[in-house]
This record gives structure tokens, sequence and C-alpha cells, in this order.
């Protein structure tokens, strides 16, 4: 017998902090907190709100990320992915990685995450989402690019950052809607050796199917983020055959849709279809076991990543997307198949703070640090 010893890494989420862009779009102070505090019971099990055990934090606060990630350590948790918004030189929510940057006594092990996305008003109903509060616009030449790429490298070269195999660990949440994606990816890999002596580690996060895997062939691994991926996309991601009609493959081609059909969708879904969708717990993991042990059958080198629980109500009101029959004995048995599956060397967890989703590892009033404890006990993983 032996003990598997793995990194495990938790998505983190910097919205906890007042920054101008919410203060103009949402309202003076707001933070994904104020989505959290209004959340209302839709059933009568309906196991919110969730209420972090130490109070509403502050990120940007003095002690609050050293404090957080001393906790984490306790709990066996190695390092943090921090969701990175560049827009065009505009950083929403960077207020806490600045924090980090600068102050090089702060105990935090973190790497990035572009989170590359639009931003939308998709809270407010679905067809929200084409709503655009600031659009991902992209840079257009080298020399803008190699502006994005030098706030990057203040982060590369940190000490304190995610390495995989000795390389700065860096996740794209969608590549494949980067423009001239590989361009982007060249530009950035001469950049950091150029100028850093560095290789880089880019990994693709993938959320859902495409219609060709083609771009995959740029990046050094690709990263399965969960459980969106064994929610909406069929489980064997890289088979090459004619695909069956299904409920996940009709939502993984939605998604794909151009902007204004979307729209058409959407408003017909916020008239006729306003009301919560429940999934098995048990089914979405099994799923997601299953599409990782799949994935390993294919070319690409995949890192998988597992979640706690899912439930979007703080966001969504009762649009809410809601996985059903969670306890912490299943997330145990199910994170502990996962972790021995993995042939890579770390796991990614979703996530450290996603409490608008229902994803968090952090102590709250209900189960205190009995989720946490889940993940201390994979250290000890034995086969």
């Amino acid at each position: 017998m032996k003990i598997i010893s793995k990194k495990i890494y938790a998505f983190f989420l910097p919205q906890f902090h007042e920054c101008v862009y919410n203060n103009e779009w949402w309202g003076r102070g707001f933070t994904e907190w104020e989505n959290v505090k209004k959340t209302e019971k839709l059933y009568d099990e309906h196991d919110q709100p969730r209420i972090p055990k130490d109070g509403y934090y502050d990120l940007t606060t003095p002690g609050e990320l050293s404090k957080q990630y001393k906790n984490a350590k306790e709990f066996g948790i190695d390092g943090f992915v921090m969701y990175h918004y560049w827009y065009e030189g505009e950083t929403p929510l960077s207020k806490p990685l600045n924090l980090i940057l600068e102050d090089k006594t702060i105990d935090f092990c973190f790497s990035l995450c572009w989170a590359n996305h639009s931003w939308t008003r998709s809270w407010t109903n679905r067809v929200g989402a084409l709503d655009v509060l600031i659009e991902q616009t992209y840079e257009a030449s080298s020399d803008s690019r190699a502006l994005h790429f030098k706030y990057l490298a203040k982060a590369f070269i940190d000490s304190r950052y995610i390495q995989k195999e000795g390389k700065p660990l860096f996740q794209i949440y969608a590549p494949e809607n980067i423009p001239n994606l590989d361009v982007f990816a060249k530009e950035l890999r001469s950049y950091m050796q150029i100028n850093y002596n560095l290789d880089l580690h880019i990994s693709a996060m993938i959320t859902a199917r495409q219609n060709s895997w083609a771009y995959l062939s740029i990046f050094d691994s690709v990263t399965f983020f969960q459980p969106s991926l064994a929610l909406f996309s069929p489980i064997d991601l890289f088979k090459v055959t004619k695909d069956k009609i299904s409920f996940k493959l009709i939502q993984s081609k939605i998604r794909s849709l151009p902007q204004p059909i979307k729209k058409i969708l959407y408003l017909l879904q916020d008239k006729f279809f306003n009301f919560p969708h429940f999934y098995s717990y048990d089914k979405v993991w099994t799923d997601l076991i299953n599409q990782y042990k799949f994935s390993k059958e294919s070319k690409y080198r995949v890192l998988p990543s597992a979640f706690v629980n899912f439930d979007n109500s703080p966001r969504y009101k009762n649009r809410a997307r809601i996985t059903k029959g969670y306890s912490l004995e299943k997330f145990r048995k199910f994170i502990f198949i996962l972790y021995r599956e993995n042939i890579e060397e770390e796991l990614f967890i979703n996530a450290w703070n996603e409490w608008g989703e229902g994803m968090f590892l952090e102590e709250d009033v209900l189960e205190n640090d009995d989720r946490l404890n889940v993940i201390l006990k994979l250290k000890t993983c034995i086969i």
C-alpha cells in the first residue's frame, strides 16, 4: 500500500470587496455577499441562506487574505487559483491580487485563471446574459497584448506562484473565444521567455463541448471545469462519432449559437421556463468521474476538477440550477474516487468561496469545517 500524494488547488473568487465597476452596475458597496444574504428557500429542504462562520468578510481588510490561506493550508489545500479579469487594460476585482503582489510578506500560494468572458446582467434574467456590462474585445495589436503580458509577468515571477513541472501554471477560462488564439499563445510564451527566461504551462479550460478541438494543440493541457462540463456536455467529450440527440447535446449547442438566436431562445425561456432546475448530485458526480475516465483514452493531457455542491439560487433566485441529494458522505466518496483515478500531480476543486453558486469549502454556520476535513483526509488517501 502507498499514500497518494497530490497537490490540492481550489478556485478562488476575488469578488468579496468593493470595486468601482460593481458600484456603477449594481449599487454602492455591492459585493457577492448582497446576493448571498438575500437568498430565500425555494423548497422546504433547501439549505439556504448559507452563512459564513466568521461573518461576511472583505478580502481587502488587512490580514484577511493571509488568514484565509492559513486556514486552507491547515486542511490540506496547497494554493488558490485566482480568477484574473483583463479588458483592454481594465482590471475589475484586481485589488486582492494587487495586494498579494505588492506585499511579499503575505503568505499566499496562487496561480491565475484568465476569466476572459464579457460581464453581463445574467443575474437579472436569462436574456440579461446578452446585456453586456463590460465587453471582452481582446487586444488587436502585439503592443497592446504586451501590456497584458507585462501585468501577468508580475504574478508569474512571484516566488509564491504555483508551478506545474517547474513552469508557471496559467489557465484560460474560454480560450475558444480568443481571436487568433495561436498568435496570442505564441506571443505570450515568447514574451515570458525573452523577458524573464520563463517557460509557461498554459492550460485550456473546457466548460462545454466544442464543435472542434483543434485549438487544444496550442496548449500544454486542458482543465475540466466542473460541474458545468458534466451537466451540459456529453460524457465522452473527445470521441469522434455522430452525436445522438440528447438534452446535454441540445444545451451544449445552444451555448454556441450566435447572439441574436440565443436572445430569442432566452426570451422564451424567461417567459415560459422561469423555475428552478434540479439535478441529481449522484448522477452529476458519476458523469464527472466517467468523463475524466474517458478522457484518459484521448490524446489530450487532462487536469480534472471536482466540485463540492452546486446551488446558484443566491444569484439566479427562482431560475436557479441546483444539485439535490448532496451529503458530506457522498462528497467524500466521490472525490476520493476521482482523486485515485487522477494521474496528474494536482486536483482542482470548485471552489474555495463561490458562495453565490453553493460551491464553497470555507467554514459556514451549517457545516462548520466538515467540508474542509474531507479535503484533509484526501492527503492520506491510500491505494
